[in-house]
């Protein structure tokens, strides 16, 4: 199920077309005339044509601006427009908001789908993309993404098996900057007769945030380009799966020097070139010029971060992504602490989702923004199941108990035991928690300062709650 569309084109890359040939007959229409003046051999057909075509740029491009008069809404525009799911039976079950705010249109998009079994195993998608200098981007992006995913898999799954999280991991680094170039390339090759400021996307781009939820092995791969952002909350804690790609960070800042660019700032933000506010981004290939440099050395780049996080699953986790209108002045933990105690509380996750769009957006003073929060709001949260056995649920790591149940969850408290190795016998009796698993009969442990360890399930015995005490 894909997500909402911000467009209304029936054709996802008119707009590109249009923009493409917009361009095409102004710049026919400029050198004709110049060279009507100098030599006048073309033909007085082609010189009609370009005229004609001109005449029919600005007389649709008028025609918009008289709608847009008449259609604008007033803002702040609270509407929140909802979308929702789910997945595996109702195992999965998600929800998606939006809502215009103060902005003069909505550019962010969004994305829900399932994966193809037979390339991905069990995987479910979700992806927020916030529009900047337009939403031609985003909705064009948010089109594309999932068919890029699933046809540069295809390409490479020679074997009929269904794939792995790591390899998912590596699907979403790669398709990123390849759905860039797509972008750039545009419908029929046409992107490439439009360089620099000529391309339709010269200065207009969108963030890219993705989280692939691996079903089988209970993980959820995150591959991020930009500001927006996904979030795990647990127990009402928020941890981050994502970080934002700012210019004044200084991986980003040393790349964008070295590219031939800048950092400035301007009021309280750093920008490349003292333009867009972001060092990674889809779009933006204005950006994406200079010469004798690969995509991956630009001064915006779209190639992402990618993160693995294990899931627990069931009323004690919540997956979120948002775009940064959220976070303009809220953090991680803000969102969490917006969301968690509503949850708890049993209210439904639209009226949650819309309570929290609405605190997030700046309040009015005499009809104008008197804080932060001026941006669009989009959200999708995520109620992840619990793992499961071949023959029904799992137990929910609070309640497993006994050494010998044969797997673990993540999450789940566990003490060390029964390592024989001299270097392994000083964590005997130690309790840590699992991280997930890390292969065919290991775990990935995380014990108290001594950070992650890989320990065969043998040496691991999971911890009984009892009843009474809180778990």
């Amino acid at each position: 199920m894909g997500g909402r569309a911000i467009q209304s084109w029936a054709w996802p890359w008119a707009p590109f077309v249009f923009a493409c040939l917009s361009r095409a007959f102004l710049s026919l229409w400029l050198v004709f005339l110049v060279e009507g003046k100098v030599i006048g051999m073309v033909p007085g057909f082609l010189r009609s044509c370009c005229f004609y075509g001109v005449a029919i740029v600005i007389l649709i491009w008028l025609v918009q601006q008289v709608s847009g008069v008449f259609t604008a809404h007033p803002t702040p525009d609270l509407r929140v427009r909802v979308e929702s799911g789910s997945f595996h039976e109702s195992k999965v079950s998600w929800l998606a908001a939006d809502m215009r705010g103060w902005r003069e249109n909505m550019e962010d998009a969004y994305v829900v789908d399932e994966l193809r079994k037979d390339v991905f195993g069990d995987s479910l998608l979700f992806a927020v993309l916030d529009g900047h200098g337009g939403r031609e981007v985003s909705a064009l992006a948010s089109k594309l993404l999932v068919r890029e995913i699933e046809a540069d898999r295809s390409k490479h799954n020679s074997n009929g098996k269904a794939e792995t999280s790591v390899e998912l991991a590596e699907v979403l680094r790669q398709s990123l900057p390849r759905l860039d170039e797509r972008l750039r390339r545009g419908s029929w090759g046409l992107g490439w007769f439009f360089p620099g400021l000529l391309h339709p996307f010269a200065t207009c781009g969108s963030t890219c945030v993705v989280a692939g939820v691996d079903l089988v092995r209970r993980e959820v791969v995150v591959a991020n380009v930009g500001d927006s952002r996904a979030l795990l909350i647990r127990d009402g804690k928020a941890i981050a799966l994502s970080e934002d790609h700012k210019p004044e960070n200084p991986i980003e800042r040393n790349r964008i020097r070295a590219a031939g660019g800048q950092v400035i700032k301007i009021g309280p933000c750093h920008r490349v070139d003292g333009n867009l506010n972001l060092s990674r981004a889809l779009g933006d290939f204005n950006l994406k010029a200079s010469a004798g440099l690969p995509p991956e050395k630009q001064k915006v780049i779209p190639v992402p971060d990618i993160t693995k996080t294990p899931f627990q699953g069931g009323s004690s986790e919540l997956l979120v992504l948002a775009c940064d209108g959220l976070f303009e002045r809220n953090s991680n933990q803000d969102i969490a602490n917006l969301i968690w105690p509503k949850v708890k509380t049993g209210m439904a996750l639209d009226q949650i989702a819309t309570e929290v769009l609405h605190q997030c957006c700046a309040r009015s003073l005499r009809g104008r923004p008197c804080e932060e929060g001026t941006d669009n709001e989009t959200i999708i949260l995520v109620q992840l199941p619990v793992g499961e056995r071949p023959g029904g649920p799992v137990t929910p790591p609070s309640t497993v108990t006994g050494p010998n149940h044969g797997f673990l969850l993540a999450g789940q408290r566990v003490k060390v035991h029964g390592l024989e190795s001299e270097s392994g016998q000083k964590f005997n009796g130690l309790e840590g928690i699992v991280e997930g698993e890390r292969s065919e009969g290991r775990y990935s442990v995380r014990l108290p300062g001594l950070g992650s360890k890989s320990l065969k399930l043998q040496n691991l015995l999971p911890i009984e709650v009892n009843s009474g005490s809180p778990a």
